[in-house]
């Protein structure tokens, strides 16, 4: 009898114990998986830095390539539906929760996949310097014509191919970044590539009270020429920010200013 005693009392302490670790110090939520996506005339390997000190941290991430990057493909068929498709391709199998992290073009890409894969375990949005079009909008809608001015410094429209050409180099880093560093100017330089201009005549879609339910959050950068500090606000302005941090840097601080940047991400994931 004492045995049998012995062996219940065990067993209630065993459980009570499982019970209470559900929701004390042992138990972990499930880690987020970052998705980083890049913007027009970038590749993945943009968010290369960045992903490494995140990674180093414990976060899973996965920086993802979209169509176009290889120049022997048809710009004229690389449509934003496409560009979505692809992003909603490579997260297709992600159980974890997915925070996007979108720079640029890539919020419209982003933003318009919520309407291709609306997975629930889409929580979070962090927009770096991006355009975040809302439903029924155009990727550039809201860019000021000194944004437009600046970006055609260094790159034209090849109406012939469908391409937004790199036509100078040194003009397209200049506008791109206020760094003056040579590595950071090499870098861009290496990395950037020509981009199917059809992406831009794209039309943004989602279901609005599904988009209102994930946690949106930007990034601004103040030396912007791109997407400038006027244009970022106007966008803004359009979409339900929980939170937003600043920094002091041109249109590619995932490449000038990797390590702040990584902080201020991680300002906004759990």
């Amino acid at each position: 009898m004492i045995k049998i005693i012995l062996v219940v009392l065990s067993a209630m302490l065993i459980l009570s114990g499982c019970a209470s670790n559900e929701g004390g110090d042992n138990f972990k939520a499930p880690v987020n998986t970052l998705v980083f996506v890049h913007g027009a005339h970038l590749t993945s390997n943009a968010w290369s830095s960045v992903v490494v000190l995140l990674e180093k941290d414990g976060y899973n991430t996965i920086a993802v390539n979209l169509p176009g990057r290889e120049q022997s493909a048809n710009p004229n068929k690389i449509t934003l539906d496409v560009s979505s498709q692809a992003l909603c391709d490579a997260i297709e199998n992600i159980s974890t929760p997915i925070t996007f992290i979108s720079h640029s073009q890539g919020g419209a890409i982003v933003n318009n996949a919520l309407s291709i894969c609306p997975m629930e375990n889409i929580k979070n949005i962090i927009y770096v310097a991006a355009v975040a079009p809302i439903n029924g909008d155009k990727p550039f809608s809201l860019l000021n014509s000194s944004d437009k001015e600046n970006y055609f410094k260094g790159v034209s429209f090849d109406e012939k191919s469908g391409w937004m050409v790199i036509n100078s180099k040194e003009s397209f880093v200049s506008v791109f970044t206020n760094s003056t560093s040579n590595e950071v100017v090499n870098l861009i330089s290496s990395q950037a590539v020509n981009e199917p201009a059809i992406i831009g005549d794209g039309v943004v879609s989602y279901e609005e009270e599904y988009f209102s339910r994930i946690n949106k959050f930007y990034i601004y950068t103040t030396q912007d020429k791109i997407i400038s500090l006027r244009s970022q606000e106007s966008i803004v302005k359009k979409i339900d920010l929980k939170n937003h941090a600043t920094m002091d840097t041109g249109h590619l601080p995932m490449i000038s200013s990797p390590l702040n940047l990584a902080i201020k991400i991680k300002t906004f994931l759990p």
